[in-house]
């Protein structure tokens, strides 16, 4: 199965909210906020009564770089790529993209 492309948006360290969305995103989606916690929205495609289905094609993390509660994200069968990096499973890329902002961070407060 190819893997799903995708981009992030980070508002830096001072407003730290990550966006990761498909490139692809011909299709309606809307949010839909986790119940257990109120910093993960999962953005999930629309059905035709405008219902959010199962399909996640993005989710937004309030406070990411003290994010720690990887297991309110549901499993994703498919792989997830950014830019030309090796494709990973949603948790494990944002796993991957934590440790290199919170890198760029330290590096930004240093400067």
């Amino acid at each position: 199965m190819d893997p799903r492309r995708a981009f992030i948006a980070w508002g830096g360290p001072e407003r730290d909210i990550l966006i990761l969305l498909l490139d692809d995103l011909s299709r309606d989606y809307g949010a839909d906020p986790d119940e257990d916690d109120l910093r993960l929205v999962l953005y999930r495609v629309l059905n035709e009564n405008e219902e959010a289905t199962g399909e996640i094609v993005g989710v937004e993390i309030v406070d990411f770089l003290t994010f720690d509660r990887w297991d309110v994200l549901p499993d994703v069968p498919q792989r997830w790529q950014v830019h030309d990096a090796e494709p990973l499973l949603l948790r494990a890329l944002l796993q991957r993209i934590q440790v290199e902002l919170r890198e760029r961070a330290k590096v930004a407060a240093h400067a």
